[in-house]
């Protein structure tokens, strides 16, 4: 202990390791956030629900759900300075909720990092010429392939031996890809086309025979791809490096995943919205339908799009905060995060549908038979869009690169939910154990994640994200605000905050933690418990017993909840009533992160330089 002015300050050394700089955490935030739903399944809403319009519900929704959340999960994770397993010191009752995050995030590390593997082979293939989705009479493609060569006033396709005009079969084809969309729980149409009769164009051949080569079900399981092992392997290798060193290797590589995106977003906007028909698509995208605001599944879309977009609930606000510096202005982070965040949403729409409306005048068909989400815009419209393009060699790169870079930041800092939250159980960790933790953490998920390699794997993914995504996230965020709001108090939460920041939040939050958000979220569970249908692929009719397992993944990460509640019961000592008391009760492992006396330091110097 030293003297200074009359001060006493301790030499205490930080707890963990910190983010260099607050760009650095920032940066990460707004990478985590703005991934691949934001460029494929936002628009696509925006233009599904009338346009514009579509902002009210999501900005009211932004407002009441999304700010206080976010605030909620970042300022807990840098009070504390703990990972998303031991933040549930404040109510150890609930320490399953951080088992739940741990699961449910891993279990989306494993498919997640299958679109990445797919994104990574489209890149590959993009630097060749011509590019092989453009062409029929490859090894992969079938006797109806046809090629779309476009006019301003006649289509004309060739492929086999045979020619079609646009006003039948295309529209009818268009019917059919559009079901693609069902890869993002959305179905947009229902209309069933005879595959063989029609055929199907060489972008859609090059992703189902090439890339997926599909199986005929998911009883089929059929052989591991290597054509996609070998980027799956990449994409692992690529994750681990980038958090090789934690926070330290994170934080310089979001200064290219984060910032890259919009880099190449502008570039591609910019030359899109010099194509014919580009206005007429930004037209569609953004003049308003106030009609749809009397149609309550638009609120309930733009409630789950919130989620999908800004990753409450998944553990990964609580992990990089609780790397930030104990003082560090968190409320001022979670408003730039969210205007940022959710902006590059609306951003990344203009560039959508301007090659959208390029097709449409180039097609002659309307952009509600064109628009497409998930999975069948990336893989299938906008590289076929692309394509169109002087140097299209040029734009598919910059494109599939834009998703490498959006796919990559969300991935990392999932993977650091998983490594931080072992790495906090272990009293003395070193560097180096770090070190065999993240290598051992992305050897086993990539074992585990092969599987989406076979022929059956795009069942498997589908699967897998039609009942993770919707359902789990609901139920840890509710019991979230339960446990600030009520069990542990919105008031002395506050307190926790004013002894961070210097001040109380807002009234408001108390108002938001306590009663809207557990109405909000409880509704929406219930209403999506309600609705919920079996999941869909195109034309494919999963197997009755494929909700089972669905159901008994989703169950896999609710599960822990109340396990760990009942063992948190039975380990404590007492009375059977005054263990289950003391389990809601903060323990004493409870507290501010370890560098509070840094903070309390530093405050302590600057007072006295302003004295002296």
């Amino acid at each position: 202990m030293i003297e200074k002015a009359g001060v006493a300050m301790v030499k205490t050394k930080p707890y963990r390791l910190k983010w260099k700089n607050n760009l650095e955490f920032l940066l990460s935030l707004i990478g985590y956030s703005v991934g691949l739903g934001n460029i494929w399944r936002f628009p696509y809403l925006c233009a599904l629900n009338g346009g514009a319009v579509f902002l009210i519900p999501y900005a009211i929704f932004m407002f009441l759900v999304a700010f206080p959340l976010s605030f909620l999960e970042l300022s807990i994770g840098q009070f504390s300075g703990k990972s998303t397993y031991d933040v549930w010191d404040i109510c150890p009752a609930f320490r399953g909720l951080g088992v739940a995050m741990i699961v449910v995030t891993g279990i989306l590390c494993l498919y997640y990092t299958m679109i990445l593997a797919w994104i990574l082979y489209y890149l590959f293939h993009s630097f060749m010429s011509p590019l092989p989705w453009t062409t029929c009479g490859n090894w992969w493609n079938t006797d109806t392939c046809f090629v779309h060569q476009y006019r301003t006033d006649n289509f004309t396709s060739t492929g086999g031996n045979h020619t079609n005009n646009l006003t039948s079969s295309l529209r009818n084809l268009v019917q059919y890809a559009t079901n693609y969309s069902s890869l993002m729980n959305t179905n947009v149409s229902s209309t069933h086309v005879n595959i063989s009769t029609i055929g199907l164009t060489a972008p859609e051949e090059f992703w189902n025979y090439n890339v997926l080569r599909m199986s005929t079900g998911l009883d089929d399981l059929g052989s591991m791809q290597w054509q996609l092992v070998v980027p799956l392997i990449i994409s692992w290798i690529i994750i681990f490096l980038c958090i090789i060193k934690g926070v330290k290797s994170a934080g310089k590589v979001v200064y290219l995943t984060a910032i890259a995106p919009y880099i190449i977003i502008t570039i591609i906007l910019i030359r899109a919205a010099t194509l014919p028909g580009a206005i007429d698509g930004v037209k569609f995208y953004i003049i308003p339908d106030f009609s749809k605001l009397a149609n309550p599944q638009m609120w309930v879309q733009a409630l789950m799009q919130i989620f999908y977009s800004a990753g409450m609930g998944w553990g990964g606000f609580i992990t990089m905060s609780s790397y930030n510096k104990f003082d560090n202005n968190v409320m001022r982070d979670t408003i730039i995060f969210c205007i940022v965040g959710e902006g590059t949403s609306f951003y990344a729409g203009f560039v959508v549908f301007s090659i959208l409306g390029f097709m449409s005048h180039q097609t002659g068909l309307d952009i509600a038979e064109i628009i497409r989400t998930g999975p069948g815009l990336a893989f299938i419209a906008y590289p076929e869009a692309l394509s169109q393009l002087p140097i299209p060699q040029l734009w598919a790169v910059l494109f599939f690169l834009m998703l490498v870079f959006a796919a990559l930041d969300s991935m990392f800092v999932n993977v650091e939910v998983c490594v931080t939250a072992i790495t906090d159980l272990i009293p003395k960790s070193t560097p180096k154990l770090r070190l065999m933790i993240t290598a051992v953490t992305c050897f086993l998920m990539c074992l585990v994640s092969l599987i989406f390699t076979s022929q059956a794997g795009i069942y498997i993914y589908q699967l897998v994200d039609w009942y993770m995504s919707a359902v789990i996230v609901f139920l840890i965020t509710v019991l979230e605000v339960i446990i600030i709001g009520w069990i542990y108090g919105a008031d002395r939460y506050f307190g926790d905050m004013e002894m961070m920041l210097g001040k109380r939040p807002l009234f408001l939050f108390k108002i938001l933690w306590k009663f809207i958000n557990p109405l909000i979220l409880s509704v929406i569970l219930v209403f999506t418990l309600v609705q919920y249908q079996p999941p869909t692929y195109g034309d494919y009719v999963y197997p009755p017993y494929a909700s089972a397992i669905g159901w008994i993944i989703a169950l896999i990460s609710a599960v822990p909840i109340p396990i760990w509640m009942i063992r948190e019961f039975i380990t404590r000592k007492g009375p059977l009533l005054q263990r289950i008391k003391l389990s809601f009760q903060p323990n004493e492992k409870w507290g501010p992160a370890k560098d509070y006396k840094l903070a309390i330091q530093s405050d302590c110097k600057e007072l006295q330089s302003m004295k002296s």
